[in-house]
């Protein structure tokens, strides 16, 4: 991508392990993984309805190169400093025709 200042990154959560008697234990650690460069844009004046006729209004609108992330997933846009500019799950997630290039919007 030509312009992409900002680091997206999606939260990774280790999958649950048993104990020696077979039960589930679940463990609270997450981390953050780098996912690729991108472009977070605030996003104002974008709209979607879904079925039941409930207004969403995302905040921010993210493009980046590579493969679109499943909506529901936990990610979230740093700037190059590493302070975060957006956070959030992800909502709406599209590939676009040309340059590898996904959008999302959380």
């Amino acid at each position: 991508m030509i312009f992409a200042p900002h680091i997206l990154q999606i939260k990774s959560i280790p999958a649950s392990k048993d104990d020696e008697n077979g039960d589930p234990v679940t463990v609270s650690e997450s981390n953050w993984v780098t996912v690729a460069k991108c472009r977070c844009d605030d996003n104002t004046t974008k709209e979607f309805k879904d079925e039941v006729g409930h207004v969403y209004r995302p905040s921010y609108h993210i493009v980046y190169e590579g493969e679109p992330i499943k909506a529901g997933t936990d990610i979230r846009c740093l700037n190059p400093d590493g302070s975060i500019r957006g956070e959030g799950k992800v909502y709406l997630p599209k590939k676009t025709n040309y340059f590898n290039y996904s959008e999302l919007w959380i």
